[in-house]
């Protein structure tokens, strides 16, 4: 069968476009949930540094901005509270637990969204490819 040049209506190449274009929508989609994925790693990991510093400055816990942002923290990093023992320094084992926790948070996050990322890219991939092709 001979191939249709691409103006003409219903032709091989049109087919071959639509398909394209439905993968490379989906791997933008898959780009901007990698986005997000990051995004909400970083916000997590801003929490618990937040938590840090209003700890470390001794903010007034009874204040309900301040224990939203702590009871928040221990949330996410609850786990990772008592991980380090210093002797007679609570204030620095909470600093050390903590840290640890937005540093894994950070770098969990980065990881997810650069393989979600791959994902996307790889559709993006089929949309370059079948357009070499054509």
């Amino acid at each position: 069968m001979p191939r249709r040049q691409p103006g003409n209506a219903g032709g091989l190449s049109r087919r071959r476009g639509a398909g394209a274009a439905a993968a490379a929508t989906v791997g933008w989609g898959v780009l901007a949930l990698a986005r997000l994925v990051m995004a909400v790693a970083t916000l997590i990991a801003l929490l618990i540094v937040l938590a840090i510093v209003l700890r470390d400055v001794d903010a007034n816990p009874g204040n309900t901005i301040v224990r939203g942002i702590h009871e928040g923290a221990n949330f996410f990093a609850g786990a990772f509270t008592g991980l380090i023992t210093f002797n007679g320094h609570a204030k620095r084992e909470l600093t050390v637990d903590w840290g640890i926790a937005a540093v894994v948070y950070l770098v969990g996050g980065a990881l997810i969204a650069s393989w979600v990322a791959r994902i996307g890219r790889g559709s993006l991939g089929y949309d370059r490819r079948r357009r070499l092709a054509t």
